[in-house]
């Protein structure tokens, strides 16, 4: 990949260009920032320039063996550790999924990781990073690099990683080979490790810059109008994948909207003891129809509205960024929302997340988030 089809990010291409032709690369980097941001698609531009072998002053020549190699995945001293799926098996390691993690990145490096979650498992379970996969990190790193100057790791999600992986990785990333670098890719840094973090130096991400956003939005949706990107990308909060999910997956939105209207006009009326139990039975079969990411995905959008109704709530609407409809619904809605009720509310909703990742049982989740929502009215 090179630096130029990376979306915006500008100074952290020049900050990494610098580290580059000042031959200050170091043994491992630690990428950060909301999901969506460029990080995977940032470390392949820099993972292709630093081996380049006729670099330009801005980006890599693309033209070169290496760039060819490394622009399809395949160069030998390129190596990737991401979530997987064992299943039913006993040992599985990343080189084993290696062929659906490149088609699926060819497609295109900017995605959620629920998209990859499902893509390696469908709903059979979380992807992890297990414990075997640290003895395949140590034997390539302990190999003479192959044609490349440098021999590049990328981590995808490490705080996905075993513990006992975890902690036999922290002796690898203080004393790599000489030009070994590594590159962790974390959207939630603060359940990595600390003396894993200690020993990165840390780059961190911010939004991607509605400009950009736009102009790739638009060269990638020709036929799309221009007031429906602009609202799109507004609601993406600089996050490309949300962007175009918001574009393709509009009826997916408008039906985790209509739950949520519905899961709040129920709770209302549940707390104010009307016997609800039949409508309140159909909601959460409705719910647990979904597949589990689309679960997780409708609590996430659930995060989003709730917030937005606390801030209109306190007068701050020129922080609220919603479709009409939304806004139409709040007008009348976010006087229920005041701190107290939207905490609690935000509690509840990340927990039954948190469990839904841990593939609890989904009937019982929302079962149980349907009582405590009620109680917050």
């Amino acid at each position: 990949m090179l630096f130029s089809e990376v979306v915006g990010q500008k100074e952290i291409k020049e900050r990494l260009l610098y580290l580059a032709k000042n031959e200050k690369v170091p043994h491992a980097l630690l990428f950060t920032g909301q999901e969506g941001v460029g990080k995977l698609a940032m470390a392949l531009a820099f993972s292709q320039y630093i081996n380049c072998q006729k670099p330009l002053l801005q980006d890599s020549c693309n033209d070169c063996a290496s760039c060819h190699k490394f622009s399809n995945l395949i160069h030998p001293d390129l190596h990737f550790v991401f979530p997987i799926y064992k299943g039913n098996k006993s040992k599985v390691v990343c080189d084993d999924f290696i062929k659906d993690w490149r088609d699926f990145l060819l497609v295109n490096a900017y995605f959620k990781d629920s998209q990859w979650y499902y893509y390696i498992a469908e709903d059979k379970g979380q992807p992890m990073i297990y414990a075997d996969e640290v003895n395949e990190i140590i034997e390539k790193i302990n190999v003479k690099n192959y044609e490349a100057k440098y021999k590049v790791i990328i981590i995808y999600q490490p705080e996905r990683m075993h513990i006992a992986t975890a902690n036999k990785l922290l002796k690898s990333l203080e004393e790599p080979p000489p030009f070994t670098l590594f590159i962790l890719i974390s959207s939630q840094p603060e359940l990595l490790l600390p003396t894993i973090v200690s020993r990165c130096q840390i780059i961190k991400f911010p939004l991607i810059d509605d400009k950009s956003l736009i102009s790739f939005i638009k060269e990638k949706y020709p036929t799309y109008e221009e007031k429906d990107i602009i609202q799109t990308v507004l609601l993406a909060n600089g996050s490309i994948p949300s962007a175009i999910e918001l574009l393709e997956k509009h009826e997916n939105l408008k039906a985790y909207f209509d739950l949520y209207v519905k899961m709040m006009r129920l709770a209302y009326e549940l707390k104010h003891k009307t016997n609800k139990t039949e409508e309140q039975i159909k909601f959460v079969h409705e719910v647990v129809s979904l597949s589990k990411e689309n679960q997780k995905e409708f609590l996430i959008h659930c995060l989003r509205i709730t917030k937005n109704n606390f801030l209109l709530n306190n007068k701050l609407k020129s922080l609220v960024i919603h479709t009409k409809e939304e806004e139409a619904f709040s007008e009348k809605f976010a006087k229920f929302i005041p701190f107290e009720v939207a905490t609690n509310a935000y509690k509840y909703f990340s927990d039954a997340i948190y469990h839904i990742e841990r593939n609890g049982n989904s009937r019982i989740i929302f079962t149980d988030l349907i009582y405590k929502v009620s109680n917050l009215f």
